[in-house]
């Protein structure tokens, strides 16, 4: 079923607000949240209400955030979750990170304290619609263990990178150091659908195909040990560095063991001190069209540079709509009567 961006907006900012969010949080997470289903990314949408619910029932997440600059120093800043929406806090840090990368050239903020913030391009497009660069990394709960061990000790701690450009879309990478998200593993449960052997290790520590028996292994990572090492640093530097929690202490959002404690790094980089911002697009773009230019496979019919496949489906779901599974829809349409919100998914 394909659902407009206004009413499943609308439907989002009411479940939110029922369950305590102020205004603001609201249209933030919910922001998020509709984009990622727009972009394709449905591991990381709406579904994620029927949690943010459940957590905050079960008083392990705390709203209205009060997320809060706790330390700040010219190009610098920390911000404290607090425990509420990793979307708010994500957003007070990117907004602080631009800040400082137009009066200093560089701009970082860590987070800490937070919960998941969202899929990751949607704060590094900020950086690239402001003509800028933005880099943005967080840590997760344990899934990926040391290259040939099987207990998880390491998240899947997700990186992006943006660069602005003068076509159509920002040059977006948005990716896992696992072979593939753990929301995806748990989106394939959900439908009952089998996953590619060659995403996590079940508990035996053999490749599985099924999604339930993935959850209990280990995710694999990319590069086998070259995503391990990644995995690391990203740790250190988004959970250590910052005070949050790192490593086995970082509890997943998905079950209720306990407030999570992920912790997030922004960096945006200004470019207009070492090169004219219109001729660094100009430069990309005509970078991404050159190396575009070869002869493709037999088998394949279109070769796609990274984002671009997620620009085509927001382009789709904003003219044609956004594609919903049965589930989904059935889960909204049950939030919104359980907490006598006047909006409806039909």
């Amino acid at each position: 079923m394909q659902i407009t961006y206004e009413k499943l907006h609308d439907a989002c900012f009411a479940i939110l607000s029922k369950l305590g969010a102020d205004e603001s949080e609201a249209r933030q997470v919910s922001d998020s949240l509709v984009r990622a289903n727009m972009r394709g990314i449905h591991s990381h949408g709406v579904k994620y209400l029927k949690m943010i619910s459940e957590r905050i029932k079960a008083k392990m997440m705390d709203i209205p955030t009060q997320a809060s600059v706790i330390k700040q120093s010219q190009a610098m800043a920390l911000i404290d979750g607090h425990n509420g929406f990793g979307q708010v806090a994500g957003t007070m840090a990117m907004d602080l990170s631009l800040k400082h990368a137009d009066e200093f050239g560089v701009g970082i903020a860590f987070v800490r304290n937070t919960n998941n913030i969202g899929f990751l391009s949607h704060y590094t497009m900020m950086a690239a619609a402001k003509d800028m660069i933005g880099i943005c990394a967080c840590n997760a709960a344990a899934s990926i263990s040391l290259w040939g061990g099987m207990e998880p000790v390491l998240g899947s701690n997700p990186i992006s990178i943006a660069f602005p450009t003068d076509t159509e879309f920002p040059l977006v990478m948005d990716l896992s150091v696992s072979n593939v998200a753990r929301g995806k593993i748990r989106e394939a449960e959900r439908l009952n659908k089998p996953i590619p052997p060659t995403w996590a290790f079940g508990p035996d520590g053999e490749p599985t195909e099924d999604p339930a028996e993935a959850l209990k292994g280990c995710l694999m990572p990319i590069g086998g040990p070259k995503g391990v090492a990644l995995a690391i640093m990203v740790d250190l530097l988004c959970g250590l560095i910052s005070g949050s929690k790192y490593s086995k202490d970082v509890k997943t959002f998905h079950k209720l063991v306990g407030t999570t404690g992920v912790g997030a790094f922004f960096l945006t980089i200004n470019p207009k001190e070492i090169i004219d911002p219109t001729l660094l697009k100009n430069l990309i773009g005509k970078y991404m069209v050159d190396i575009k230019d070869i002869k493709c496979a037999e088998s394949v019919s279109k070769i796609y540079l990274p984002g671009e496949i997620e620009n085509e489906n927001e382009a789709r779901s904003q003219s044609e709509g956004i594609e919903l599974d049965t589930g989904t829809i059935e889960m909204l349409n049950t939030m919104l009567k359980k907490l006598n919100c006047d909006v409806v998914i039909q």
